[in-house]
């Protein structure tokens, strides 16, 4: 998955913030997971420009299913 985030960062740059937390070894990571009750991994949170989640996706992805869930932030 990390290819194709990195690839999607790119293409959204400028538009989209992204962040990646590693929530298995990064002890901040670990305390965000629990707070927001993220159970497995890979999980993508999709925050409106209020910070709102929006969405949340569970699980390997395509990269259209990935691009329809950050274009329906707007």
């Amino acid at each position: 998955m990390k290819p194709l985030v990195e690839g999607l960062e790119k293409e959204y740059q400028g538009k989209v913030e992204f962040r990646k937390l590693n929530v298995e070894t990064d002890q901040s990571g670990v305390k965000l997971a629990n707070e927001l009750g993220v159970q497995y991994v890979p999980t993508f949170l999709f925050v409106n420009s209020d910070g709102v989640i929006s969405s949340q996706v569970v699980g390997g992805q395509t990269k259209d299913q990935l691009k329809q869930a950050i274009d329906a932030l707007q």
